[in-house]
């Protein structure tokens, strides 16, 4: 029963991160196939789900169709890494589901079987006649390892990009850059423990059949190891991340709200505005008045502020906005906005000593505790604690 639970729990969970992943930005491809590796997971704990309540002997002819989904979790996890790090955009190349595409070919002669053999391969006695000797020689043995060794490869691409991505980018982090890089390390470590949980199942379930068969394994005495589990740590692990995933969205909203516009403007700058009308002249005039506009309006403490939203409020296109910022201050937008709010920050910081460092970081127009702290370390070097302390140490000098 308390598998039962928490497998229904997963599975209602992550279909609803995977509904508000794409319902938040449906422009935001990233999102988009976060929410299909979600979606792959509830597909496994789903399987597991009629596994575990015997829902198989009502619908035996879906028992089978979840061992390919395992082989689309790597690489939409790896896409969406590589989305998220790069200013470029990225078609998804369909080469990466050459391994999906072969299981589900290796697994066709068994889906080709009527539902009383699939019912009698997995709980009879005895194997479903139909099924080629290679598929019951190899297929069946060669699967997880596959799966285990196609996880790990992504695995480890996805941290050295990650790794590559922070030494690129460790002296030019927008606030942005931060918040994905900090949420794609915890993402990592977390589909990484699942990883480890998913190896530490699959040991148990060999040195058990090994007890079984053979009684070499180890532990064969104890009756838990041998016996029927009540849970898989992976099974639970899975359920973990999912409310974890929720947790780091509601504390960080920036990590799922965010638009495509950050890299639209990466991209563009990459491109430096060859084709604008906009001379440099006209861009660094904009730029002043934009600027001028930005500080007299407080337009930074709105902590929800885009580009778009900058454009439609001065009047000028979202293309010249940025190529305004980009060439006159060799900054990106993000970069430009978050330097006031550090500026005001810091001017709060010094004028209510007693405040605390959450609510001068809410006033000034960020969206957490965290980023807060990123974008003031970088920009002035020290954490906000250290400003208030220098400058208290300073004025009792000169007093």
């Amino acid at each position: 029963m308390f598998t039962l639970v928490i497998l229904s729990l997963g599975c209602l969970h992550g279909l609803y991160l995977s509904y508000e992943l794409i319902r938040k930005n449906t422009a935001n491809d990233a999102n988009r196939m976060l929410a299909l590796c979600i979606q792959c997971f509830v597909a496994l704990l789903f399987f597991i789900l009629l596994d575990e309540s015997g829902a198989f002997y009502y619908v035996p002819y879906l028992i089978g169709f979840q061992e390919p989904v395992t082989f689309l979790l790597a690489p939409c996890f790896y896409y969406y890494v590589r989305r998220l790090t790069s200013p470029a955009y990225l078609p998804f190349v369909r080469t990466h589901l050459l391994p999906f595409f072969i299981a589900v070919l290796c697994a066709t002669p068994f889906y080709l079987l009527d539902a009383q053999s699939k019912w009698q391969f997995l709980y009879g006695d005895m194997y479903a006649p139909d099924l080629p000797v290679w598929y019951l020689s190899w297929y069946e043995n060669g699967f997880i390892f596959g799966a285990m060794i196609q996880v790990a490869i992504y695995l480890v691409l996805s941290w050295r990009r990650l790794s590559t991505y922070q030494i690129v980018s460790e002296n030019n982090f927008s606030s942005l850059e931060l918040i994905n890089l900090n949420w794609l390390k915890r993402l990592l470590l977390m589909l990484g423990s699942l990883y480890g949980l998913w190896f530490l199942d699959e040991a148990i379930e060999v040195n058990a059949m090994a007890c079984i068969d053979h009684g070499s394994g180890i532990g064969c005495h104890y009756d838990w190891l041998i016996g029927e589990r009540v849970f898989f740590f992976s099974e639970l692990g899975v359920v973990i991340v999912f409310y974890l995933m929720s947790y780091y969205g509601l504390r960080q909203p920036e990590i799922f709200t965010q638009s495509n516009q950050y890299l639209e403007l990466e991209k563009s700058e990459t491109n430096k505005y060859v084709n604008s009308a906009l001379s440099e002249t006209l861009a660094a005039e904009l730029c002043r008045l934009i600027e001028h506009q930005v500080q007299d309006e407080k337009l930074f403490l709105n902590p929800d502020l885009t580009l778009h939203d900058l454009a439609c409020a001065s009047g000028h296109s979202r293309h010249h906005v940025s190529q305004a910022i980009n060439q006159s201050k060799n900054i990106s937008f993000f970069d430009f906005i978050n330097q006031l709010r550090v500026t005001h920050a810091q001017a709060q910081l010094l004028a209510h000593p007693n405040r605390s460092v959450l609510d001068v970081s809410l006033d000034s127009g960020f969206n957490s505790r965290s980023a807060f702290y990123g974008a003031f370390k970088r920009y002035t070097g020290v954490t906000p604690g250290e400003y208030r302390k220098q400058h208290k140490q300073l004025a009792e000098k000169l007093s």
